[in-house]
């Protein structure tokens, strides 16, 4: 209808016949191939449904424990194309999926990996942002019972979990030569939990041989008890993205007065300060002994059901989205596992793909088991607390070099917990962030060829560094921040591999053959509001508001104060009912916890 629009769209993004970088050129010699190796490499022009060669790779599953083959862990090891991570010191990126039980292999075809093939597009396609163009990355099905992974699940909290893992790490070191590499532990979600831990682990092992941990990265992670991420932040989330929800004055109030009545509010105005106030309490508002929700507020739950009621497709990994569901090859479609008719099994789930990558022919894959990783379906480690904040001040205080991200989008898990969580933690010898994050995110300018290629640049948020801890803020993302920003993530990978000093850089991407020119102005404060500081947060809000025109609260981010109050939920047997086919989702959800 604009083609001159179009027209000018395209000429933004840069040449797309912009010569190829160096580092998408195949290795003319594999770079890990060898007797110890050769079962388990991959023909990376025979992966179904993908119509390039991926390139050198390896799949299988490794025991935990020595050669016992009764528990093992499944793999996918991609080598970095770059010749940096070959030719200098040898350096090796983990990935693990969150949860728990969700498959790290998933996220490779579907956010990070070198081919993508995401819900609602065609087929799979060569990823420009694939961790692999900077690093050796293995991407682990993480714990027994996740993805492909098999054996007997006997982990109770995440020392067993960090335990088993260790085991498996050394038979891959061992069969792919890897000794004495830099190790990178990286993931999301519910890797707040797995990866802290097992970085600490390796790190208490002192031997620098097998686990020579080097940083860690977390994106929009679980660092406590479920409360915190969810129940106490939600009215501030809600009163952030109003217009996204849609619901009308009355009920917004109740939310906002159940959340005072349950202490959450206080809560927010009390902690989320920078300095920190103190130490917070083991005993969180609003919950009973069990960790289960007082009557009344386990306000999660009920600003679910009632954004399911106004808007049936509903995502709590990306608030904005709508219907309908797109298909999803991977068979999830955002925690619904719906499946069109005549869509066949998921991509991981058909003979030959799994025939391709040496995976088990007889065991069903899913994205996120649905049956419990942890012994009676319990992480003793987030439901007797306090979750991971207690190791990981010990990995950002041995490597001073760990980043943590949270999206401004996802409602799973909400920022304010992360940075909650943040504030409660010591290290460095001092407790939480002393000053509040302010500084800009900024994603350099670059080229562009293929739509499929397409990533965003400027200021993408607020970030902030102490310590040997970063932490971003990271403004148009859902949960799955490294497939709704893929260059945001790329660029925290390479500040963790210490090739860009931070995220206020304006160097290119060090993978740029044909930089750009990058802005020479002052880029001002990031884009993320991080806190607030003394004061009603709701009053905060709507003086925002008032005076700007943009709702701002917690961490947040700028957007229209206009405001839809004409639809509401109901709140009768019959309405519920008709939300009842979300429970799924909200199953899974708790699950995730």
């Amino acid at each position: 209808m604009y083609p001159e629009l179009a027209a000018r769209h395209l000429e933004s993004r840069g040449d797309f016949t912009a010569r190829a970088s160096p580092f998408e050129k195949r290795q003319a010699q594999p770079l890990f191939l060898n007797d110890k190796t050769r079962p388990f490499a991959i023909n990376g022009s025979a992966i179904p449904e993908v119509d390039f060669d991926v390139g050198e790779s390896y799949a299988g599953l490794l025991p935990i424990n020595g050669t016992n083959t009764s528990n093992e862990l499944f793999f996918w090891f991609f080598p970095s194309t770059n010749p940096v991570a070959q030719e200098g010191p040898k350096e090796v990126m983990i990935w693990l999926t969150g949860g728990p039980g969700c498959s790290s292999v998933g996220e490779l075809l579907q956010s990070n990996g070198p081919m993508l093939w995401q819900p609602g597009t065609f087929k799979p396609f060569a990823n420009k942002w694939s961790w692999h163009h900077l690093s050796n990355v293995v991407w682990i099905d993480s714990p027994i019972g996740a993805g492909f992974s098999h054996g007997t699940v006997t982990a109770e909290d995440e020392r067993d979990v960090a335990r088993q893992f260790l085991g498996f790490w050394k038979n891959f070191v061992d069969t792919f030569s890897l000794q004495g590499a830099k190790v990178y532990v990286t993931g999301s979600s519910y890797s707040g939990m797995y990866t802290p831990y097992i970085s600490s682990a390796m790190l208490d092992e002192n031997d620098k041989d097998y686990f020579n941990v080097s940083g860690m990265l977390i994106f929009d992670g679980l660092f406590s008890k479920r409360s915190l991420p969810t129940d106490i932040p939600v009215a501030a989330f809600v009163n952030q993205w109003k217009d996204v929800f849609a619901f009308n004055d009355s009920y917004s109030q109740s939310i906002q007065s159940a959340a005072d009545q349950c202490g959450y509010t206080e809560y927010l105005q009390k902690y989320l300060v920078f300095p920190p106030a103190g130490i917070q309490p083991s005993d969180l508002p609003g919950q009973q002994d069990d960790d289960n929700e007082l009557t009344g507020c386990d306000l999660f739950v009920q600003v679910y059901l009632a954004a399911l009621e106004l808007n049936p497709c509903f995502n709590v990994y990306e608030v904005a989205d709508r219907c309908p569901l797109v298909y999803d090859p991977l068979g999830f479609s955002v925690g619904t596992n719906y499946v069109p008719d005549g869509a066949g099994p998921a991509y991981f789930n058909r003979a030959d793909v799994k025939a391709a990558i040496h995976a088990p022919v007889n065991q069903t894959w899913e994205f996120c088991a649905t049956q419990p990783v942890f012994v009676n379906g319990t992480d003793k480690s987030v439901n007797e607390g306090p979750g991971s904040q207690p190791v990981i001040p010990h990995v950002i205080d041995r490597t001073q070099n760990v980043i943590i991200g949270h999206s401004s989008q996802g409602f799973v898990l909400m920022a304010d917990g992360t940075l909650l969580s943040i504030q409660n933690m010591t290290w460095g010898g001092k407790l939480g962030f002393q000053e509040q994050p302010v500084d800009p995110l900024y994603i350099p300018r670059h080229v562009d060829r293929e739509f499929t290629e397409i990533a965003g640049a400027g200021v993408f948020g607020t970030s902030h560094s102490e310590r040997g801890l970063t932490y971003i803020g990271v403004a148009p993302a859902g949960h799955f921040l490294t497939a709704d920003q893929p260059a945001v993530a790329f660029r925290a990978l390479e500040i963790l591999l210490g090739r860009v000093e931070n995220f206020q850089s304006t160097a290119p991407f060090t993978t740029d053959a044909s930089p750009l020119s990058q802005p020479s102005v002052e880029m001002g404060n990031g884009t993320v509001l991080v806190g607030l500081g003394d004061g009603d947060i709701t009053a905060a809000c709507n003086s925002t508001a008032a005076e700007s025109g943009t709702t701002q609260g917690g961490a947040q981010v700028a957007m229209s104060s206009a405001r839809t109050s004409s639809a509401s939920p109901i709140w009768s047997k019959a309405s519920l009912a008709n939300a009842l086919w979300g429970l799924f989702v909200v199953s899974v959800v708790a699950f995730m916890w």
